[in-house]
């Protein structure tokens, strides 16, 4: 829903809708883990509760606050055979986007498993480094989402110069971000672990020692984050999944896994992850600086103009 919106340049609806429903996520959690006493089942429960309010809520803006004619609705009520017609080649889109999102958080959840082998000590000082930089990561994913919708969109209206401008500006601004983060990660390095409750000081030098690879890691993350947007706003998935498939299974998952049992430890795991990006960071915006505009454009219209193929965003 979120997605359909932001398609049509309408950003606001999902904000409101977290303005409502991130303290009530926060409240429903203290009052069914705590106060009813439910424990870790009253966190799944409450998130699920948030959800489906926020589901319900963008259902509701777009209903209720959007006027057709004026904000360009894409709604013209139910046509299930309209719906299905472009099934075939939006499934392999959406396959291909799978492919391209989750070989990345797939490669992290293989590091989480290769650091429980390292010990206990390691296994908490990742979970703490992980977590932080799951919370950083929104800056990225942000710039990745609002760069696919607004490319596809200056494809699709014809405009190859602003939408070669839109792309590199995502990815200079997701370099800048990135190397801010970066240098706020180096200044609390030693403060992290702390801010986690952990009090096992073994953990805490060893999140300081890992913290320069994930400050360093975040630079890449977020220029992979604004071209992978960009890609996805072009209808290139399949670029982006191949390019994360070659640089880390072919060579930077295995290096770090190697690099972490032959004495770096979850050192050498953050290594090995922050190659992996840099080379995907690196190599998708070549690719997205080599694409001829004019050509994506063309490209653009056709699927526009196709019964056959859904729109690229």
């Amino acid at each position: 829903m979120k997605k359909f919106l932001q398609a049509q340049g309408l950003y606001r609806a999902g904000t409101y809708a977290l303005l409502v429903t991130a303290p009530l996520n926060a409240a429903l959690n203290h009052l069914l883990v705590f106060r009813l006493g439910m424990g870790l089942d009253g966190a799944p429960i409450a998130t699920g509760i948030s959800y489906w309010l926020s589901f319900w809520l963008l259902v509701g803006y777009y209903a209720f606050f959007v006027r057709p004619g004026q904000e360009t609705p894409c709604w013209t009520g139910w046509r299930p055979r309209a719906a299905l017609k472009n099934l075939g080649p939006f499934a392999r889109l959406a396959f291909l986007g799978v492919i391209h999102v989750g070989t990345e958080w797939w490669a992290f959840e293989i590091v989480a498993l290769a650091a429980g082998r390292l010990g206990t000590v390691p296994l908490a000082a990742q979970s703490v480094v992980m977590t932080a930089d799951q919370i950083i990561n929104t800056i990225p994913f942000g710039l990745g989402v609002a760069e696919s919708a607004r490319l596809g969109n200056l494809l699709g209206a014809g405009r190859p110069e602003a939408a070669r401008r839109s792309a590199h500006c995502a990815a200079v601004l997701s370099v800048v971000f990135g190397g801010a983060i970066s240098a706020g990660l180096m200044a609390g390095r030693w403060r992290i672990g702390g801010v986690f409750g952990t009090t096992d000081r073994e953990v805490v030098e060893l999140v300081a020692a890992v913290i320069p690879y994930v400050a360093l890691f975040q630079i890449a993350d977020g220029l992979n984050g604004s071209c992978g947007g960009a890609l996805r706003g072009m209808g290139r998935q399949w670029v982006g999944a191949v390019v994360n498939c070659v640089s880390y299974y072919g060579g930077a998952l295995p290096a770090g896994i190697w690099l972490a049992f032959h004495g770096w430890g979850l050192k050498g795991l953050w290594v090995g992850q922050c190659v992996a990006l840099g080379l995907v960071g690196v190599l998708e915006w070549v690719i997205v600086g080599m694409s001829d505009w004019q050509e994506e454009v063309v490209k653009a219209e056709k699927r526009l103009e196709s019964e056959d193929a859904p729109v690229a965003h």
